[in-house]
C-alpha cells in the first residue's frame, strides 16, 4: 500500500475547508435572495403649527410718538438795554410759575421816556380844554354878532383847531400808554408755568429788541403726536354714526426703554395727512406731566397702546407665524404645506390678530406653521405638531 504522508494529508483538508466554505456561502446567499427586505416608514420633515380657531377680540392699536410741550417759546426781548437782574432759578432744567419774574433790564430809559410822555400829556390835555374853551367863545361871539343866522365857517368856529387839538391829547394818551408798555417789559416774566431749556444771557449782557434771552417750555401741558395707518383709523371706536368718539378713546404711554407708563387723553385729530409718512394724526395729552409721581419729560420717545373695537372672526397667531405681512403657511388635512393670504388686523403683546382672506376656513380649526422656513414648499409633505407658543 502506498504510503500517505502528513503534507498530503494536510493539503486534501484545506480543499475541503474551502469547498465548504463555498458551499455554505451559497446556501446562505440563496436564503438572503429568497427573504425580502424589511418595510422602512417614510420620515417627513416635523414642524411646528398653531391649532387656530376664529376669536372675537377688542383691537389695540399701537403707535410712536415724541413728547413734546404744547407751547415752546423762544423768550425775546422787547425792549434793548443792559440785563442787571437775572433771577437766581433762571438756570436750565428750572421752572416758574406763570408770571414770576426772570430777568430785568435797566429801566432809567423807560422811566425818562414815561415821564416825558406824561408831560407832553399833560400839555395836550391843558391844550385841548383851552381850545374847547375857545371854541365855545367863538360860537357865542358868532350868536352874539348878529349874524347868526348865516353860516358860520369852521374856521371862524375853531373845529378844525379843536379837532387839532383832541388828536394830539389822543396821541399823547397812547404815547403814555406806549411808554409804560416798554417799562413794564424791562421785567421779563414766565408767560406761563415754563420750564428752561437755555438761556443765552446773563448780568450785564446788552440786548436788542429781538434778541432771543431762552427757550422756555410751557409745562402744563404735553402733547405727542401719533402717526396711524388708514387701516390703524378704522380699527378706532366709532360711534352709530360711524364718526370718531375722539373724546371717549384711551390711551396708555409707555417708555420701552424704563418700562415707565403715563395714561393720556386724545385731545383732538390732524385734519391732514403728513407728505412724508402719508399718515394722519392723533394728538394726546398729558396734564402737569413733570409734577407726576413718574415724571413724563419732553423729547421722550414713546410707544401708545390705544383700545379700539371689538373685532370678529380674528386669528390669534404668534408674530413669528408671518411669511410676509400678508401670508402664513397651513398644514392641510392631508399634511401638505399651503399658502394662505391674510390681512394683519393689529398686534398685541406677542401675538398678532390677523383675518383669513379666504372666509371658507374662518369657521374651521386650521394649523399655522409657527416658524417657516425658506425652504418650505407648496404642497411640501410635512408632520405636523402642535406647540402653542403664545
Amino acid at each position: 500500500m502506498p504510503i500517505i504522508n502528513k503534507k498530503t494529508i494536510a493539503t486534501v483538508a484545506g480543499l475541503s475547508s474551502i469547498f465548504l466554505a463555498i458551499a455554505i456561502n451559497g446556501a446562505l446567499s440563496a436564503n438572503q435572495q429568497k427573504t425580502p427586505p424589511p418595510k422602512v416608514a417614510p420620515q417627513y420633515p416635523v414642524v411646528s403649527v398653531t391649532a387656530v380657531a376664529a376669536i372675537s377680540q377688542r383691537a389695540e392699536v399701537t403707535a410712536y410718538g415724541e413728547v413734546k410741550s404744547r407751547n415752546q417759546l423762544a423768550l425775546t426781548s422787547q425792549v434793548s438795554g443792559q440785563i442787571t437782574y437775572l433771577s437766581d432759578k433762571f438756570l436750565t432744567g428750572n421752572t416758574f410759575k406763570k408770571g414770576e419774574l426772570l430777568a430785568e433790564i435797566e429801566p432809567i430809559v423807560y422811566q425818562q421816556a414815561l415821564a416825558n410822555a406824561q408831560a407832553n400829556l399833560a400839555d395836550a390835555e391843558l391844550a385841548l380844554a383851552q381850545e374847547q374853551l375857545n371854541s365855545r367863545q367863538a360860537e357865542e361871539e358868532w350868536q352874539q354878532s348878529g349874524l347868526a343866522g348865516e353860516q358860520a365857517s369852521d374856521l371862524v368856529l375853531r373845529k378844525p383847531q379843536l379837532a387839532a387839538a383832541k388828536a394830539k391829547y389822543a396821541m399823547s394818551l397812547k404815547e403814555v400808554e406806549k411808554a409804560q408798555y416798554d417799562l413794564a417789559q424791562t421785567k421779563l416774566r414766565a408767560p406761563f408755568d415754563a420750564l428752561v431749556v437755555s438761556k443765552q444771557v446773563q448780568v450785564g449782557s446788552n440786548v436788542q429788541t429781538g434778541t432771543t434771552l431762552a427757550d422756555l417750555y410751557d409745562i402744563s401741558l404735553f402733547e405727542v403726536a401719533l402717526p396711524l395707518s388708514a387701516q390703524q383709523w378704522q380699527l378706532l371706536p366709532k360711534t352709530k354714526n360711524d364718526s370718531q368718539q375722539i373724546t371717549a378713546i384711551e390711551v396708555q404711554l409707555t417708555d420701552e426703554s424704563t418700562q415707565q407708563q403715563w395714561p393720556a387723553v386724545v385731545d383732538r385729530v390732524e385734519q391732514h395727512i403728513d407728505a412724508q409718512s402719508r399718515q394722519r394724526s392723533l394728538i394726546a395729552v398729558v396734564k402737569q406731566p413733570i409734577a407726576l409721581a413718574q415724571p413724563l419729560f419732553p423729547g421722550s420717545f414713546v410707544k401708545a397702546n390705544i383700545h379700539g373695537e371689538q373685532i370678529e372672526q380674528l386669528w390669534q397667531l404668534p408674530a413669528s407665524a408671518l411669511v410676509d405681512s400678508n401670508k402664513v403657511w397651513q398644514v392641510n388635512d392631508d399634511g401638505l404645506l399651503n399658502y394662505l393670504a391674510i390681512n394683519v388686523m393689529f398686534s398685541q403683546n406677542n401675538a398678532v390678530y390677523v383675518q383669513p382672506i379666504d372666509k371658507n376656513v374662518t369657521g374651521k380649526t386650521v394649523n399655522i406653521v409657527n416658524r417657516p422656513l425658506a425652504s418650505y414648499l407648496k404642497n411640501m409633505k410635512v408632520e405636523a405638531k402642535v406647540e402653542e407658543l403664545l
